[in-house]
C-alpha cells in the first residue's frame, strides 16, 4: 500500500514509523512533549528544539568597547566596498558618512593604535575610483540621477576626510597584501549574498514510514545506505536551523577567493594565459564574436584602410584597437606613399581617442607629434608626394606599385598641426599655472614651434598658399609675446635642426634677428592672407614692437590700420588680441615716460570693470542681475589665454592709477582755484577711490599697491611731494618691468613736475608775484625747467599771470584776486543764495495777494470779468430805456466808475510788477560789480 494512502488516525504506526524514519525527534523528546492546548500546538516540536538549543548552544557574549567599534567599522568598511563593486553611490556615500562617526570614536578607544587595514583598504579603493584614473565618462553616464549626485558629494568629501590617514594609505599602496581574516570576511559576505536555500524535507517527507522508504529504495535501486546514512549524519540539523543559510567552510572559502582573483587578473594577463593554455578553443570577443588575428601585408593595406576608416566614428568601436591595427598597417607600409596614407588616419585616430577628455594627456599628446613629425619627415624626403584637401582619393590597390611619380593625396596637413596646437593650449588651460605639472609642459612648446616651422618649409615648397598663410599665423602667435631673447633660442634650434632653410619668408640671413623674423611672417601676412588674418597680423605686431619699447612705431602703426573703427565689429578673438595690444601700448607709453598716452590707452579698458575677461584671462565675479548662463561662461573658460601669455592686472592697474593721480590732483587743484573752471573729473575711477579713501574714519599704513597710490595722491594735493614719492617707489609691483629703476627716476621727476603745478594752482590767489629761483629751492628743480614749466602754463592759459625773465619773477594778474580768499568766495556763494531767496519770497507774496493766481493770470481774469460785466449792463440798460425811458445815466455812471476802478488798479499791479524787475536788475548788476 502507497504511504500516500495510510490511515493517519494509526498512532502506533505512524509512531512507530516516525520513529525509524531518521527523524529529528527522538523517543525520550517525543515522551517529554507538554499536554493540553499548548502541547497539541503544531509549532509545540519546534519550540522544543529552539528551546533546546537556546539552553545548550547559545551563549551570551559581552564586548568591550573596543572589539565593538572595531567590528562596527570593518562592517561598515566591507558595506562600503560592496556598495562600490555594485555602484550603488547612493548606499556607500550613506555608509561613509557613519564610518567617519565609527571611526572618530575607535581612534579614541585605540589611542595611537592602528586602524584596520580593510578600513584602509576602503579609503584606497574610493581615492582610486574618485580620482582621475578612476570611472570613466561612459560609466559616470550609466548612472542614475540620485547615484551620480551621490558620487559627486562623496568625492568631494573624500579630499579632505582621507587627509590623516595618508600614511596609512601610502604604506597600504606600497604593500597592499590583506589579512586573511579580512579576505574570509569578505568571501562570507559574497558567500551570504550569492547562497540559495537548500531544499528541506517537507513535513510529509518526515512523515513517510520506514517499511515505505526502504522499499522504494530498493525498488529504485539506492547505492550503499551505510554511506547515504553517514553523509545525513553528518549533515543533519535540528530544528530551524535546517532552513537557515549555510556557513561555508574553508574549503568552501578558499574556492570563493580563487574565483574572485580570477575574476580580478587583468585582461592583457588573462589573454595571454589563455593563449598559453589554449588546448584547441577559439578566442571569442565582444558579442561572442570570433576574434581573428589580423594578417595584414602591403598589398591588402588598402582595403584595410577602408575598413578602418570606415568604421572610425561607429557605436562600439574600440578607438585603442583601431590605433593598434594602423600602427600595424604602418609596419608593413612598402612606400612613400602608403605610409603618407597610414600616418595621416593615425594622426586622426590618435586624435580621436582623447575626444571625451577636458584635453588630451603629454603621452598621447607626444605620440601624435611624433606621428606628424614622421609624415612632415616622409614628405620631405619624397618631394613628388603632395597631400592637398580637394585631391582625388586613391584607394585602389595600385599602390604597391608606386615608382616616385608626382602624385597628390587627399588629406589635411595643417589641420592636424593646428590640432595639435589647439590641444597644447587646452591642455595649459586646464593645467595649474602654479605647479610644477604647468613647468614641465611648458618644456613642450619648443618642440611644437619646431613643427610648426618645418610644416611651414612644406606649404613653402608645395606652394599652398591658403594653408601657408593659416601656418604662418600659428608661427606668429607662438613668437609676439616673446621677449627677444627667447624667441632667439627658439629661432637658433631650429636653424640648428634646419628647419625651414630653404624659406624665403624667413631667409636665412634674417636668422637671429626676431625683430626681422616677425616683421618677414607679418609683411607676408599683410600680403597673400585674408583680412582676418591681416588684422590679427597687424595687433600681433603692434603688440611686439610695445613689448620692446618702441612705442612709436607701434602707435602709428594701430593708427595707420585704422583697426580701431572696426574693432567691435570683429570676432571675439580679434577683440581680445585689439584689448591686449592697447594694454600693451599704454604699458609702452608709460614706460617712456608719457603719461598722458599711457592713460589714454588704458582708461576705456580700466574703466570697464572686466578686465579679466576683456583680455582673456579669467572670468571675473557675477552680479546677480548679469548672471550668465552654463554655455556663456564655458565659451569663456574656452577662450582664456595660458597663464604665460597673460598680463599682470595687477601692474596694469598700478600704472593706470599712477597715470590717472598725476592727471587727476592738478586738475582738482586748478578748479578750486577757478570756480569758472569745468569740475568734470577727468578719471572717474581714481575719483571714486579717493573719495572713499577720504571717508575712512581710520587709515592705516598702505598695503597693497591701492593704498600707497591713494596715499601719494593724498600727499601730493598737500604739497608734500617728497613722502608722495615715497609712497610711489615703495610699490613692489615696478620690480616686475625690466627697467625698473629708471622708471621709478621717471616718475619722481613726473612728481615733482606735478607738485609744483599744483602748488601754483592752489596758492596763486594769494601771491602777487613768486620767484623762480624760490620755486626750484622748494622742489628741487633746475631753474631752466621751472621757467619751461611756467612758460608753458602761462602760454596755454592756465595760469593769468606774466614772467620777469630779468627779475627772475613770475608776477600773478589782478584777476586772481578777484576771488582771492575761500572767504570771499564763500561770502559771493551766500548773497547769490540769498538773492535766490529773495525772489522766491515776492513770488509767494504775489500769490497770496492775487487769491493764488500769479500777477498775469489775475490781470487777464480781471479783462474778462469786466468784459462779461458791460455787456450785462448795456442789455440791462436798453430794456430799462424801452421800459421807463429813464435812469440810463444813472447806470452808465456807475458802470464808467466800475471800470474806471478795474482799470485803474490794474494799472497799479503793473506798476508794482515794473517796480519789481527794476530792483531785480539792480540786485543783478549790483552783484556783477562786486
Amino acid at each position: 500500500m502507497s504511504r500516500f494512502f495510510q490511515n493517519v488516525d494509526d498512532s502506533e504506526s505512524s509512531d512507530s514509523d516516525f520513529s525509524s524514519s531518521g527523524s529529528e525527534f527522538s523517543e525520550e523528546e517525543l515522551q517529554q512533549k507538554p499536554t493540553g492546548g499548548a502541547g497539541n500546538n503544531r509549532f509545540a516540536r519546534a519550540g522544543l528544539d529552539l528551546d533546546s538549543d537556546s539552553d545548550d548552544d547559545v551563549k551570551r557574549v559581552v564586548k568591550n568597547p573596543k572589539e565593538k567599534q572595531t567590528e562596527e567599522v570593518v562592517k561598515l568598511s566591507q558595506n562600503i566596498l560592496k556598495a562600490i563593486r555594485a555602484d550603488e553611490w547612493d548606499d556607500a556615500t550613506d555608509n561613509f558618512n557613519k564610518l567617519e562617526a565609527s571611526v572618530t570614536k575607535l581612534k579614541k578607544i585605540l589611542k595611537g593604535s592602528s586602524l584596520p587595514t580593510v578600513f584602509i583598504r576602503c579609503l584606497v579603493k574610493l581615492e582610486d575610483c574618485t580620482g582621475k584614473d578612476g570611472l570613466s565618462k561612459e560609466q559616470l553616464g550609466k548612472l542614475n540621477a540620485i547615484n551620480a549626485r551621490a558620487f559627486n558629494k562623496l568625492k568631494q568629501r573624500l579630499r579632505k576626510s582621507i587627509k590623516p590617514y595618508a600614511s596609512d594609505m601610502k604604506a597600504y599602496r606600497e604593500n597592499p597584501v590583506d589579512s586573511a581574516e579580512e579576505d574570509e570576511k569578505e568571501a562570507e559576505s559574497e558567500s551570504e549574498d550569492q547562497a540559495v536555500p537548500a531544499p528541506a524535507a517537507t513535513r510529509a517527507e518526515r512523515a513517510v514510514p520506514a517499511s515505505d522508504s526502504e522499499s522504494e529504495d530498493s525498488y529504485w535501486g539506492s547505492d550503499d545506505s551505510d554511506e547515504s546514512e553517514s553523509e545525513s549524519d553528518d549533515n543533519q540539523q535540528v530544528g530551524f536551523s535546517r532552513w537557515l543559510k549555510k556557513t561555508p567552510t574553508k574549503a568552501e572559502t578558499k574556492k570563493t577567493k580563487k574565483e574572485r582573483s580570477q575574476r580580478s587578473t587583468p585582461a592583457p594577463q588573462a589573454a595571454a594565459a589563455a593563449d598559453d593554455e589554449d588546448d584547441g578553443f577559439t578566442t571569442v570577443g565582444k558579442g561572442g564574436k570570433k576574434v581573428e588575428k589580423p594578417t595584414v601585408s602591403a598589398e591588402s593595406l588598402n582595403k584595410s584602410l577602408i575598413e578602418i576608416n570606415m568604421a572610425r566614428g561607429r557605436k562600439g568601436t574600440d578607438k585603442k584597437e583601431t590605433v593598434a591595427k594602423l600602427e600595424l598597417l604602418l609596419s608593413v607600409a612598402g612606400n612613400a606613399l602608403q605610409q603618407c596614407k597610414v600616418l595621416m588616419a593615425l594622426a586622426s585616430a590618435q586624435f580621436d581617442e582623447s575626444a571625451d577628455l577636458s584635453h588630451m594627456p603629454t603621452e598621447k599628446w607626444n605620440a601624435v607629434q611624433s606621428t606628424i613629425n614622421r609624415l612632415l619627415e616622409v614628405l620631405e624626403k619624397n618631394h613628388q608626394v603632395s597631400i592637398y584637401e580637394t585631391a582625388d582619393a586613391h584607394d585602389d590597390d595600385s599602390d604597391i606599385k608606386y615608382s616616385g611619380e608626382p602624385i597628390t593625396l587627399r588629406g589635411s596637413v595643417i589641420s592636424l598641426v593646428e590640432r595639435l596646437d589647439d590641444e597644447f593650449t587646452r591642455s595649459l588651460q586646464n593645467i595649474d599655472p602654479h605647479t610644477p605639472d604647468y613647468i614641465d609642459r611648458m618644456r613642450d612648446s619648443l618642440p611644437l614651434y619646431l613643427t610648426i616651422a618645418r610644416a611651414q618649409g612644406y606649404f613653402e615648397r608645395a606652394e599652398q598658399e591658403d594653408s601657408l598663410c593659416r601656418i604662418v599665423s600659428r608661427r606668429l602667435a607662438h613668437l609676439y609675446y616673446r621677449t627677444d631673447q627667447v624667441n632667439d633660442q627658439f629661432e637658433a634650434t631650429a636653424a640648428s635642426l634646419h628647419v625651414s632653410a630653404e624659406s624665403k619668408i624667413v631667409p636665412p640671413s634674417v636668422r637671429g634677428n626676431t625683430e626681422a623674423t616677425i616683421h618677414g611672417l607679418c609683411t607676408f601676412l599683410y600680403q597673400h592672407a585674408d583680412s582676418l588674418l591681416r588684422i590679427r597680423a597687424m595687433l600681433m605686431h603692434v603688440f611686439n614692437h610695445a613689448l620692446h619699447k618702441r612705442y612709436y612705431i607701434a602707435r602709428d602703426l594701430l593708427l595707420m590700420s585704422h583697426i580701431q573703427e572696426n574693432a567691435h565689429q570683429a570676432d571675439v578673438s580679434t577683440q581680445i588680441l585689439y584689448n591686449r595690444a592697447l594694454a600693451q601700448l599704454g604699458l609702452a607709453a608709460f614706460r617712456l615716460g608719457k603719461i598722458r598716452e599711457a592713460f589714454d590707452h588704458t582708461m576705456e579698458l580700466m574703466s570697464s570693470g572686466h578686465q579679466r575677461e576683456l583680455l582673456a584671462q579669467g572670468v571675473g565675479q557675477q552680479r546677480m542681475q548679469q548672471q550668465q548662463t552654463f554655455a556663456n561662461e564655458q565659451l569663456q573658460r574656452q577662450r582664456q589665454l595660458p597663464f604665460h601669455i597673460n598680463i599682470n592686472l595687477e601692474l596694469l592697474e598700478c600704472v593706470f592709477l599712477t597715470a590717472s593721480m598725476l592727471i587727476e590732483i592738478p586738475f582738482m587743484a586748478s578748479a578750486n582755484a577757478n570756480p569758472e573752471a569745468r569740475r568734470t573729473a577727468t578719471c572717474r575711477v581714481f575719483r571714486r577711490m579717493l573719495d572713499f579713501n577720504e571717508r575712512q574714519v581710520f587709515l592705516g599704513p598702505p598695503e597693497n599697491t591701492r593704498d600707497h597710490i591713494m596715499a601719494s595722491a593724498k600727499a601730493l594735493a598737500d604739497g608734500d611731494w617728497v613722502k608722495s614719492r615715497d609712497y610711489i617707489q615703495a610699490i613692489k609691483i615696478w620690480s616686475l618691468l625690466p627697467d625698473s629703476q629708471e622708471i621709478k627716476d621717471m616718475l619722481a621727476s613726473k612728481i615733482q613736475v606735478e607738485a609744483l603745478r599744483t602748488y601754483l594752482f592752489t596758492y596763486s590767489t594769494q601771491f602777487e608775484a613768486v620767484g623762480l629761483d624760490d620755486l626750484s629751492a622748494m622742489f628741487e628743480l633746475p631753474r631752466n625747467k621751472v621757467y619751461s614749466l611756467l612758460a608753458r602754463m602761462v602760454y596755454q592759459d592756465e595760469l593769468q599771470a606774466s614772467l620777469d625773465e630779468v627779475s627772475g619773477v613770475l608776477v600773478f594778474s589782478p584777476a586772481n584776486f578777484e576771488a582771492s580768499s575761500r572767504l570771499q568766495q564763500t561770502a559771493l556763494m551766500l548773497s547769490n543764495k540769498a538773492n535766490q531767496f529773495a525772489d522766491i519770497n515776492e513770488r509767494v507774496f504775489e500769490l497770496k495777494i492775487n487769491g493764488g493766481y500769479a500777477p498775469g493770470d489775475r490781470q487777464q481774469g480781471n479783462t474778462d470779468q469786466s468784459g462779461r460785466a458791460q455787456g450785462n449792463d448795456r442789455d440791462s440798460r436798453s430794456n430799462f430805456q424801452r421800459s421807463t425811458g429813464v435812469g440810463g445815466n444813472n447806470a452808465g455812471g456807475r458802470d464808467g466808475q466800475r471800470n474806471r476802478n478795474d482799470a485803474s488798479g490794474n494799472g497799479s499791479n503793473r506798476n508794482s510788477n515794473s517796480g519789481r524787475n527794476n530792483r531785480r536788475g539792480n540786485n543783478r548788476r549790483g552783484n556783477n560789480r562786486r
